[in-house]
């Protein structure tokens, strides 16, 4: 996945494009919260990833030299688990912690790796998708982040198995994370405040699928133009 720049660089990037994408669709996903939840959910998780990469650029402010170069030198599996422990705590609201456990799975699943290949893609989604399961009791289909979610880790595998070039079967997996989010719009809620609206959840798009798709589309952007 990475060539020259080291894993703290790349991650920057990383985090530097997701906030972006986040804060350009903040006030559409509070809408899209509003017509079936709080309406605060754009901002809410753009502040997590905000707060997030605040936290990843103080390392390397000055104020602690050892800071730096620890988090400099780490790994990607590393990089990401400290990354979800930040959004995990730093938020009241529901969506914090299961975007954090996402976060910290897949850091589990990419311990010591520098490099990225097609099958550590499909580990490191797979784990994510596992620890949101646990963590929230959710289920596909009950319209949730993980019904964008689990699409993306069903392409990754089917393209681990027919041997695809990393680039397209990146590009399959993040069209499948969007299928998976359109897919919500004709969904009943399920789970969450939005649930005790029963059926008029339909026919609106879930807030927490349409982030996890700007998350995954922003990831996956930046790790195909930073080959």
């Amino acid at each position: 996945m990475f060539k020259k720049e080291n894993s703290y660089s790349k991650i920057k990037k990383i985090m530097k494009s997701i906030v972006k994408e986040l804060e350009e669709k903040r006030d559409y996903l509070n809408r899209l919260d509003g017509e079936i939840g709080d309406g605060d959910h754009g901002r809410t998780i753009t502040n997590a990833f905000k707060k997030a990469q605040e936290v990843l650029l103080e390392s390397e402010s000055g104020r602690e030299d050892e800071a730096r170069l620890s988090c400099e030198n780490a790994d990607l599996g590393t990089l990401l688990k400290g990354i979800g422990r930040t959004i995990a705590f730093s938020t009241g609201a529901a969506a914090g912690p299961l975007y954090g456990t996402a976060f910290i799975e897949a850091g589990k699943a990419t311990e010591g790796k520098e490099k990225l290949q097609l099958e550590d893609w499909a580990k490191l989604t797979e784990a994510a998708e596992a620890g949101i399961i646990k963590r929230g009791r959710g289920k596909v289909g009950e319209k949730t982040m993980l019904d964008t979610l689990h699409p993306m880790v069903e392409a990754l595998k089917e393209m681990l198995a027919q041997n695809k070039p990393l680039k397209e079967a990146l590009r399959r997996a993040k069209e499948a994370a969007r299928e998976g989010m359109e897919s919500t719009r004709e969904m009943v809620s399920k789970r969450g405040r939005s649930s005790r609206l029963g059926e008029r959840t339909k026919g609106h798009i879930d807030p927490g699928a349409a982030s996890t798709y700007y998350i995954i589309k922003a990831i996956i952007g930046t790790c195909l133009q930073i080959w």
